[in-house]
């Protein structure tokens, strides 16, 4: 495989890295709150307050990685690698 696609390669594979932590992200958010619900909190998970400022804290983490990281390292890719040569 030559220089070139490689250079190619990278934006369509780190965008689906990005949108493969989504999922990752929200499957463990959901593992975490049931497990929650069920039995309380592992002792190796940092807590905040009770155990709903815990899940809001951890919910709130999860939206700011899909909805602000997410985008501005899709942008961030865009620009570096989908440049026309």
């Amino acid at each position: 495989m030559s220089v070139r696609n490689s250079r190619r390669l990278r934006y369509p594979l780190g965008l689906v890295a990005l949108v493969v932590g989504i999922f990752a992200l929200q499957g463990a958010l959901d593992v975490v709150v049931q497990r929650v619900v069920e039995s309380g909190f592992p002792a190796w998970l940092p807590t905040f307050g009770s155990p709903g400022q815990t899940v809001v804290t951890y919910t709130m983490l999860g939206s700011a990685y899909t909805y602000l990281l997410v985008p501005a390292a899709a942008f961030w890719l865009g620009v570096r690698y989908a440049r026309v040569e």
